[in-house]
């Protein structure tokens, strides 16, 4: 009988640990996505040119990047 109690007393502690783990992989994810919000910041004045771009692409580029400026 003592055995059958131990095997379930261990099987709940493994539950709660489980529990536990998981609860503090969810903090640490909704941390992780409170502090990167915001991303990484360009300085794109002393970004280097891209000149391997076709003449649509750097259209596109540029647009992209205006409507970036505009945005902040």
């Amino acid at each position: 009988m003592s055995t059958k109690s131990q095997i379930t007393f261990n099987k709940k502690q493994k539950e709660k640990l489980k529990a536990q783990k998981k609860k503090l992989k969810l903090e640490k994810r909704e941390s992780k996505k409170k502090q990167n919000k915001t991303g990484l910041e360009i300085n794109w004045a002393i970004a280097p040119k891209n000149n391997t771009l076709t003449p649509i692409e750097k259209e596109l580029k540029e647009s992209n990047r205006l409507n970036h400026l505009s945005k902040s």
